[in-house]
Order: structure tokens, then sequence, then C-alpha cells
């Protein structure tokens, strides 16, 4: 079986029914991941109150929630991150954005916890794909804003310095949820933050 047939769902939720009974099992799955609890399909099915058969009518697999589960949420994130440079006005330099940005991040993390178990599965061979695909999504975010003449971008690729900052914020990502995980030692999630903006100020102008 291919990757995309493990992955992709079975059938495109267009009635309100199918979209409430997706929403439902993907409700279901972050509570789980939530609570640290083994996710099957069974279980996903008693969390959500639904016949298991329920969950493999639009589902193939767990790998499958996952990813639309992963794809949601960092759609949510993406869209924080787009209103935040939508909204600046000229006078914020791009430090005062990132700043914005990743209080925006640490706002949805903490409201969705299972974020961090996702990201973790995000390594898995059959999930790197999905979180590659996030990262460019991430990445022509923070290109069409340089591009349009935003932050004094200078001396280098636009491409390849978005790309590399989006790959570069997902580690900021996994160092927030590592410091949850070891007891709240903030040191590394600081120091990936550092790296990041290291990073961006080789080609942005304060």
């Amino acid at each position: 079986m291919s990757e995309t047939l493990l992955l992709d769902t079975r059938i495109e939720p267009r009635q309100a029914r199918a979209q409430r009974r997706i929403a439902d099992i993907l409700r279901a799955t972050e509570t789980l991941l939530a609570a640290g609890e083994k996710v099957t399909t069974s279980a996903i099915a008693v969390q959500a109150r639904i016949p298991v058969g329920s969950v493999y009518r639009y589902f193939p697999n767990v790998f499958s929630i996952y990813r639309t589960l992963f794809e949601k949420l960092n759609g949510e994130l993406r869209a924080r991150i787009f209103a935040v440079m939508q909204n600046a006005d000229d006078e914020k330099t791009w430090e005062m954005l990132s700043e914005e940005i990743l209080a925006q991040a640490i706002d949805l993390y903490r409201q969705h916890p299972a974020y961090g178990n996702l990201l973790q599965m995000m390594a898995d061979p059959m999930l790197q794909k999905v979180r590659q695909e996030c990262v460019d999504e991430t990445s022509k975010i923070f290109a069409a804003r340089w591009r349009a003449g935003k932050d004094g971008f200078h001396n280098g690729d636009i491409d390849l310095v978005a790309q590399t900052a989006s790959k570069l914020f997902t580690f900021v990502e996994q160092a927030y949820f590592e410091q949850l995980r070891i007891g709240g030692n903030a040191s590394p999630f600081l120091e990936m933050v550092k790296t990041l903006r290291a990073y961006l100020s080789l080609y942005l102008s304060t």
C-alpha cells in the first residue's frame, strides 16, 4: 500500500454530518494524546462515543488521523503567524514581530498540549513528508513578507532563508515541549530562540 493511501482520508467530508464526525474523531484523538493515553482506533471510538467502524469510514489508520490533526493545528499556528505579519505597522521591528509570533505560538501550545506529542510523531518516516509540507507553507509566509520589502531583508536568497528559518522554528517548538517533559528547565528553549534570532539577524535589519 502506498504512503498516499495510508495517510489520506478515505472520503471527502462534504456533508455537515461527515464534517462533524471527523471533528469528533480529531477531538478525541487530541484528548487521548494530551492525556498520554495509548491511541488506537478503538480508543478513539470510545472517546468520541462512536462505532469504531465510523473511524475507519473516514481514516484508514491512526497515522492518517495524526496527519489530519497535525495539519489542522499547524494550520491554526500559521494563521496566527500570518495575522501578526498582516496587522504589523511599519514601526514594528522584526524583533518585535518575532516576540509576537512566539507569544502566539506558546498560547496555541498551551491550548493544545497534544501538539507536542504530534511534533514527536512527525519524526516517523511515515509522517516526515507531512511535517516538511507544513514547514514549506510557513516559509511562504515569511518569503512573501520579505519580497514585499519588509524587515530590511538583505544579502541572501529569500526562499532559502525563509525555509531555514521555518525549520529552525520547528526546533524552537520541540525545545518548548521538551522543557515541559524535563520539569520546566527553560534553558534549551531559550537557546533555540536565541539561535533563530541570531540567524535572522544576518538577513534582517533592525
